[in-house]
């Protein structure tokens, strides 16, 4: 999470990038959501703290190689495919913890985590929705034809797929170092 949250802001600015003519109205809306995505790492690495990692060299080492595909694929949206499309894989990180941000937490603290080490997750769970709202604003000012809703759902799908392998690495690696 460290390592695809620190990237988050910069890459949802770069998007605004590409955006042209009618599209550009929503580039103030885009940089206040971007900065209100800073910090994100932190709450991530303060949750590893609070479980005793030391994270002192974390900002140094590199992601997982799943990780990297995770954080590569906005990149690829954006600037090769379709700009508009990188809302599939906003919309897939805003709404995943609104969805089951609870749900999680609660299977986490049965695993024995303490709700402590889960401030990531819970401003997500909470934040989020005030995002999603964001989300609706954003599916409105800027996808305005099939294509355009066709790249979406596309970047939605590989979002997830590359989400849930992600997570499958980082599970793998804790489990065997």
């Amino acid at each position: 999470m460290f390592h695809f949250t620190r990237e988050n802001p910069q890459i949802q600015a770069l998007a605004t990038v590409y955006f042209r003519g009618r599209q550009r109205a929503s580039i103030k809306r885009f940089f206040r959501h971007a900065s209100s995505e800073i910090g994100h790492d932190q709450l991530a690495r303060d949750d590893l703290e609070t479980l005793g990692v030391d994270t002192s060299t974390l900002p140094f080492e590199n992601p997982l190689p799943e990780t990297s595909a995770f954080i590569s694929f906005p990149f690829f949206q954006i600037n090769n495919l379709n700009p508009v499309g990188y809302l599939g894989y906003l919309y897939f990180l805003e709404f995943l913890p609104t969805a089951s941000g609870n749900s999680v937490m609660d299977a986490l603290e049965a695993a024995g985590i303490p709700r402590s080490a889960m401030t990531f997750l819970r401003d997500h769970t909470e934040i989020d929705v005030a995002h999603n709202k964001l989300m609706e604003g954003y599916i409105e000012a800027l996808i305005t034809n099939e294509r355009e809703l066709s790249c979406a759902i596309y970047a939605m799908r590989v979002t997830g797929v590359l989400y849930a392998r992600m997570l499958e690495a980082a599970l793998a690696q804790a489990d065997a170092p």
